[in-house]
């Protein structure tokens, strides 16, 4: 059965600028009639009915092979197992991007409470860059923060608290580290920015609240009291410092007071 281009169009819904497109670019292959019109064949039809299922796929005719050479069942296979590599990649970027945020809903929620509840959860592995700190007096710090800064979206604010403060009276006052953090599930993308001063800490079971202070180098050891309350009650041992992200900062320092989602390990 042959058709002209105007039954071609009818038959497959397809205009006729995209039929003469698909024609340029060697996917159809219709004879010349004795009027010296393109005549279709149901091969044709049939190419256009692939080309429709590989565009429901998401492939597009400029990822397959010089269509003018014609496509091979080969060349589909291996076009088809790169758009499923692809798909993969970014499911798994929006399982990351969940995580994220569901880690956020939680902080939020707590720093939303009026009184902070301590309970027990576990530390999610990150990266860390602190700029306010001597251990990071580096030459690549400036670089690699700038760098977070300026390309990688999902960073946060972190704050480092050390783990001596919990050992302080109620009365005193200690201060934190500040710099940036990057989930241990992102960072693969920008590895070449490892290097020395960040640090990584691995994840592990921790006990995780909400404190507010109104000022970064300044912190009451007194926030930090339903942490020392849960751990003697609990009869936990801490791991290392504390660690957290600011989950709100105020515009007026003055009158407003940051809100940080704090954790730390414990065995």
């Amino acid at each position: 059965m042959k058709m002209t281009i105007g039954e071609l169009e009818k038959l497959t819904g397809m205009n006729r600028t995209a039929l003469r497109y698909y024609d340029s670019e060697g996917l159809l292959d219709p004879e010349r009639g004795e009027n010296g019109y393109r005549m279709y064949s149901e091969q044709d039809v049939l190419s256009l009915v692939q080309i429709k299922q590989l565009n429901a796929l998401g492939v597009e005719l400029s990822e397959l092979p010089d269509a003018k050479n014609r496509v091979s069942c080969g060349d589909i296979y291996r076009c088809l197992i790169g758009k499923e590599q692809q798909i993969e990649n970014e499911i798994e970027e929006m399982y990351q991007k969940l995580s994220r945020l569901r880690l956020h809903v939680d902080a939020f929620k707590e720093c939303s409470a009026e009184a902070t509840t301590v309970q027990e959860g576990r530390m999610i592995g990150a990266y860390r860059i602190y700029y306010q700190s001597p251990k990071v007096d580096h030459p690549n710090t400036a670089a690699i923060f700038r760098r977070w800064m300026m390309e990688v979206p999902y960073t946060y604010s972190t704050i480092r608290i050390r783990q001596k403060a919990l050992l302080l009276p109620a009365s005193e006052t200690c201060q934190a580290d500040v710099g940036l953090g990057l989930l241990s599930g992102n960072f693969q993308r920008i590895n070449e920015t490892f290097q020395e001063p960040m640090e990584y800490t691995p994840p592990c079971k921790c006990i995780q609240g909400c404190i507010e202070t109104r000022r970064l180098d300044s912190i009451p050891c007194a926030v930090l009291a339903p942490f020392k309350e849960y751990i003697e009650q609990h009869s936990l041992i801490p791991i290392g410092d504390l660690y957290g992200w600011v989950v709100y900062s105020p515009v007026n320092h003055q009158r407003d007071a940051y809100r940080i989602s704090l954790r730390v390990g414990i065995n």
